[in-house]
């Protein structure tokens, strides 16, 4: 869930913290993952007569609902929710002896004749139905539409900002808005897409194109003439973070370490603590090429906690990973469930000598069936029908994709819902 705070006039936001005190994040914007049972965060701010008033949320986006129905003889896709004026493809795909008679509204108004119907959305909620005619001299058209490759959009920033994207995984063809934020004291610098400069337009609209992953990185450089933006946090220069990783008993997760860094930065030791279920394998890590020229050592604290130290080498300012290192699942793990991971007792040596620390974010790595599309730790009719509903591109509620694709193709098809069936089935 996204969780965001707004300051009043008078006053700056300073972290979100737990019931307890402990530090959840510096960012008053932020994506928060739900752990087990209740949970209470704080958002903490200070009096600071001097900081003006917080400007409306510049993020703040309507969308709206587009249901799509159709009659017998044929089925359609294209529905879903939509920011207003947005072109959209709607696609209608006839069953054999049937022909395609056209779009009509909800006031039974005819929009288009075309199968293919390039529709514009509306700043209201709309229903349309795709009407299709019998006519036993149609030749036969499949009536499961041939679905266009998805593709993963990654999307990171360095620390003197944040960013914002509405989908992360969308098919070629199709456009998503990206957005940048600068903290205090920075400036934004650019997008860079696959490390080059891609745009120097802090919103754009991009559209997907047949690389499968597309790395988007919004840079900020420090400047401390910039203008204010009273919302963003200014208490830290280098944040260490962890991610949050989706997995099956069984797997082999490949969990990275990041380090974003305004300033060049030398030596640094942190501590990493795991869940008894999931230990590392602490033989398999890797070094980014951003860290390679260091020297690097662990020391285990107890079974579940160890120090890593990094001598030697220096990191520039940026944002990447450091490290990656390889986290078994055993077969017998319980799922349904979040395992957490912390990185804290941060220390980091500067080019001048100097020792300070950094923020930090926790990971975690979640855990569920295959085939458990919805996350509720059973696999059974309603995973079936989620997998049919995104197969035929239409909206769920909840859908887990990293559980999902069966064939590993990186698309959900009639081979996803086929080998969810089978483990379905056996769950029974």
């Amino acid at each position: 869930m996204n969780l965001r705070a707004y300051t009043n006039t008078g006053f700056v936001f300073e972290k979100w913290t737990t019931a307890s005190g402990e530090l959840v994040s510096t960012s008053s914007s932020f994506t928060f993952t739900k752990g087990e049972g209740h949970e209470k965060l704080i958002a903490n701010y200070v009096f600071a007569p001097d900081a003006p008033v917080e400007p409306a949320d510049p993020a703040t986006i309507m969308y709206y609902q587009l249901t799509l129905n159709a009659t017998e003889g044929g089925s359609v896709s294209g529905g879903g929710r939509y920011l207003a004026g947005k072109e959209i493809t709607l696609s209608a795909y006839c069953n054999d002896k049937f022909d395609f008679d056209g779009w009509y509204d909800s006031d039974g108004g005819l929009l288009s004749k075309s199968t293919s119907y390039k529709y514009t959305t509306t700043d209201k909620h709309r229903t349309l139905t795709g009407r299709f005619v019998f006519n036993p001299d149609s030749p036969k058209e499949p009536s499961e539409p041939t679905l266009k490759p998805k593709h993963n959009i990654n999307v990171v920033a360095n620390e003197g900002g944040s960013v914002n994207i509405s989908q992360t995984r969308l098919q070629e063809g199709e456009s998503v808005t990206l957005r940048a934020y600068y903290n205090t004291g920075y400036v934004f610098d650019g997008w860079y897409l696959n490390g080059e400069l891609y745009t120097k337009l802090q919103e754009f609209s991009y559209t997907v194109s047949n690389q499968s992953v597309q790395n988007f990185e919004a840079r900020f450089l420090f400047d401390p003439d910039s203008p204010n933006e009273p919302n963003m946090p200014t208490s830290t220069n280098h944040a260490f973070f962890l991610m949050n990783k989706v997995t099956v008993p069984g797997a082999m997760v490949k969990y990275p370490i990041y380090l974003s860094n305004v300033r060049t930065i030398g030596d640094m030791t942190f501590q990493l603590t795991f869940p008894e279920e999931l230990k590392p394998d602490l033989t398999s890590v890797e070094m980014s090429g951003k860290a390679e020229r260091y020297s690097v050592s662990c020391s285990a604290v107890d079974d579940t906690t160890y120090v890593f130290s990094l001598i030697g080498g220096q990191v520039p300012a940026g944002n990447a990973a450091v490290l990656v290192f390889t986290v078994p699942v055993p077969e017998k793990t319980s799922t349904g469930k979040n395992y957490q991971i912390k990185i804290n007792q941060v220390s980091l040596t500067e080019e001048d000598g100097s020792t300070i620390t950094a923020s930090t974010r926790n990971g975690r790595i979640s855990v569920y069936k295959l085939g458990d599309t919805n996350g509720d730790d059973e696999v059974n009719s309603a995973d079936v029908l989620n997998i049919v509903t995104v197969a035929l591109q239409k909206p769920t509620e909840i859908f887990i994709e990293e559980v999902s694709d069966m064939n590993d193709d990186e698309e959900f098809s009639s081979a996803d819902v086929l080998g969810i069936v089978n483990i379905a089935l056996n769950e029974e």
